[in-house]
């Protein structure tokens, strides 16, 4: 919601209508309605007649400005094909940003955790999996030489690391870490995973 209210705040000001106001969007969830407010400061003598109002034209919104203070009041909302475009733009690129925070959100608390994916393609050297939500890279680094890797295979996968970049979130994954062995003893093995039997040590040659 916020990103639409910034989106269209955006758009009304390269708009002609807006050009140079201070607004603000208002939108209800329930109803979908917009509302589009302007504030202006209240002073003696007007020298920009975008960003400033006399004290009688305050006061036909609000009874008790004075001079100084700063007056809102809602305007018609009108947008012209430019602002409707840029509204639009503004807007993907907010829910763009939102769902790559959402998904290292996700994922950045889950280091050191083996999940299942799924092989999607090879990629200079590297195997790109699809985790659900996310993509995740299998460096040639952290991958076994004896495995081969074929597309719709399914993997379980060490998460090494969360980190954002460019392109938004980017999962490191691993298939020779040795704590990857002691997850997946903790996740077959009911003891191991409730403390009952301890693992003291892994070495491991991947």
């Amino acid at each position: 919601l916020s990103a639409i209210e910034a989106a269209l705040v955006s758009a009304y000001k390269k708009d002609n209508q807006g050009a140079g106001l201070n607004v603000s969007v208002r939108l209800n969830p329930a109803t979908g309605d917009m509302k589009v407010y302007s504030s202006k400061e209240v002073v003696e003598e007007i020298e920009d007649p975008h960003s400033q109002m006399t004290l009688e034209e305050a006061r036909e919104y609000n009874p008790l400005a004075e001079i100084g203070t700063t007056v809102e009041f809602e305007t018609e909302p009108k947008l012209g094909r430019i602002g409707a475009q840029t509204a639009k733009q503004v807007v993907m690129q907010r829910l763009r940003e939102a769902e790559r925070e959402l998904v290292f959100e996700e994922y950045a608390h889950r280091e050191g955790e083996v999940v299942s994916a799924t092989v999607q393609r090879l990629e200079k050297g590297d195997i790109i999996l699809d985790l659900g939500r996310a993509e995740a890279v299998l460096p040639r680094t952290e991958q076994v030489l004896t495995e081969r890797y074929r597309p719709n295979q399914r993997l379980k996968v060490y998460i090494l690391e969360v980190r954002r970049s460019l392109k938004g979130p980017e999962v490191v994954v691993s298939r020779t870490h040795r704590d990857l062995v002691r997850r997946l003893f903790e996740l077959e093995i009911p003891e191991i995973f409730n403390g009952i039997v301890e693992i003291n040590a892994i070495a491991r040659e991947p």
